[in-house]
């Protein structure tokens, strides 16, 4: 279990390694071939790094980023920082805020509505799981043409739906959540 969860991280590490490579090669409008030639790697090899599907040596992402312009400190930036964001629910502020911190692979969002209210999932959907809890209120929530009523203190959630939607049958306060998509979908 471990050893599971070490590996997951370093593809997340890998993830983020990568993508910083890659925006920092566009920006500077460089191709592959030219940055994976001056840093003596393959092309291949350099594609793989960016899109998180392999981890460089700590000589050849010195090369990289020798290549790059920049330095490893700035590409490994925030690696160590712990990611925690606060948010508040404002029971007073009408509509959806997403809440979720953007390298959360969650989104998160506080929905407050008034009776009548309506609207579609305040979240993107893209093949995620969606789960919603009902704080107060009463909230008519329907996935994929089926309807369930909601009230304080339900939750409903649903494996990858088509289509959410709500509608709100009297004041409600609820917050949505929507996970990244899972492998094999």
């Amino acid at each position: 279990m471990a050893a599971a969860r070490e590996e997951d991280q370093t593809r997340t590490l890998a993830a983020r390694v990568g993508a910083r490579l890659r925006k920092r090669r566009t920006e500077t409008g460089r191709t592959l071939a030219e940055v994976a030639r001056e840093a003596e790697v393959s092309v291949s090899y350099l594609s793989a790094v960016e899109h998180g599907a392999n981890v460089p040596s700590l000589p050849v992402l010195a090369r990289i980023v020798h290549a790059l312009g920049v330095r490893i400190a700035d590409v490994l930036r925030g690696e160590d920082e712990m990611r925690v964001q606060r948010s508040r629910l404002d029971p007073d502020a009408r509509g959806a805020a997403v809440v979720s911190h953007p390298d959360l692979q969650l989104d998160v969002a506080f929905l407050v509505a008034e009776a009548g209210d309506a609207g579609d999932c305040p979240l993107p959907l893209d093949e995620a799981d969606v789960f919603v809890f009902l704080r107060s209120g009463c909230l008519e929530v329907t996935v994929d043409g089926e309807s369930w009523e909601l009230r304080s203190g339900d939750a409903l959630d649903a494996a990858a739906p088509e289509a959410v939607s709500w509608r709100a049958l009297e004041p409600s306060v609820s917050v949505w959540a929507a996970g990244i998509p899972r492998p094999g979908r």
